[in-house]
């Protein structure tokens, strides 16, 4: 028979130890190998979740986008729809709301303006401002020192002072021009006036004043005007006695017109003495020799033509009369004196 041997390689404790090395290496390649396809199979579902995710929300983003898109929509038809079947407003709304805002306002004002008259607010801060500008006038000297006057010639120095109301001293800065201007052209004399004010201390005023044009007597009263009918002053002064005089209302308007007509004539007009006006219609002239001539309302230029013609060939206002009438339109009557009319009846002459 064979002997047995053994060697090294053959022992009992190193084929275990090879066995459990061998089995280790393949235990721990197994091992391996499963935790690199644990960790790719972990790895593919993060991946996976992630896609999941983000898709999930562009879904939800896109559906909650067309719901409200569609939601707007309905709402838009629903606000139509509801217009369309609102009622039309009242007709008395807006007058109502109109007249409670304007009664409400007027109201506020009143209460307001009540209230700064009670406090007197107003005259208080008037008053203050005054002062102040007076003041601030004086430190610059702006305060009225002279007042030129030019054209002056018949009107009152103290009429002309009083109208413009201005004294030495006064703020040049409160002085207003025009309406200065206003009341000196409420003075008879004063056709125009123009007022400025030249700086720093100076008044400067000039006028032009109207010239008399004839007499005019209304409710036993005489004075003068200009042409244009305005009185010039109420006074009859020695001065003017020379001129012509109207009597009666609406004489003063239509004089000009008058003596343009008698101007014709210089001879017979420089005869005149005065010129009455008859209702505001007509005109009986006086003249010198106590002749008065009674003028028609219609034609009174050609009437005076004719007076002036027999005045020329037959000295018609020396023949003792007292009046003649011109107002008819074919024919004249005259009225003589009392001594006139028994001559010419002496000399058998009918009268």
């Amino acid at each position: 028979m064979r002997p047995l041997t053994v060697d090294k390689s053959d022992r009992l404790g190193t084929q275990n130890s090879k066995r459990k090395t061998a089995k280790k290496s393949t235990t721990g390649k197994r091992l391996s190998a499963s935790k690199r396809q644990i960790s790719k199979r972990s790895r593919k579902p993060k991946i996976e979740l992630r896609l999941g995710i983000g898709s999930f929300w562009f879904a939800a983003k896109t559906f909650f986008g067309a719901a409200a898109k569609t939601a707007h929509k309905l709402m838009q038809r629903k606000s139509k729809g509801a217009a369309s079947r609102r009622k039309p407003a009242p007709v008395w709304r807006k007058p109502a709301i109109i007249c409670g805002c304007t009664i409400i306002g007027a109201v506020a004002i009143a209460s307001l303006s009540n209230f700064l008259s009670e406090r007197d607010i107003v005259q208080a801060s008037s008053e203050w401002i005054d002062e102040q500008q007076f003041a601030l006038a004086s430190a610059f000297g702006l305060t009225v020192q002279e007042i030129s006057v030019v054209g002056r010639d018949k009107t009152s120095p103290n009429d002309l002072l009083k109208a413009l109301d201005i004294a030495r001293g006064d703020s040049i800065l409160d002085i207003d021009p025009e309406l200065a201007r206003e009341r000196i052209e409420t003075l008879g004399w004063i056709e125009s006036a123009s007022v400025m004010r030249r700086y720093p201390d100076e008044i400067y005023i000039k006028i032009e004043e109207r010239r008399p044009f004839a007499r005019w007597q209304i409710d036993g009263n005489t004075g003068l005007i200009d042409r244009n009918g305005a009185v010039v002053t109420s006074n009859d002064t020695p001065e003017f006695r020379y001129l012509p005089k109207v009597v009666g209302s609406g004489a003063n308007e239509h004089a000009a017109e008058l003596f343009d007509m008698l101007a014709q004539n210089p001879a017979l007009f420089t005869r005149l003495r005065n010129a009455v006006r008859v209702r505001d219609r007509r005109w009986n002239l006086e003249f010198d020799n106590d002749v008065s001539v009674l003028l028609p309302e219609e034609n009174a230029r050609q009437a005076w033509k004719q007076l002036a013609a027999m005045q020329d060939e037959k000295k018609l206002l020396d023949k003792g009369l007292i009046a003649i009438d011109l107002r008819a339109a074919d024919r004249m009557y005259v009225r003589l004196k009392s001594d006139a009319a028994a001559s010419r009846r002496a000399d058998g002459e009918k009268t």
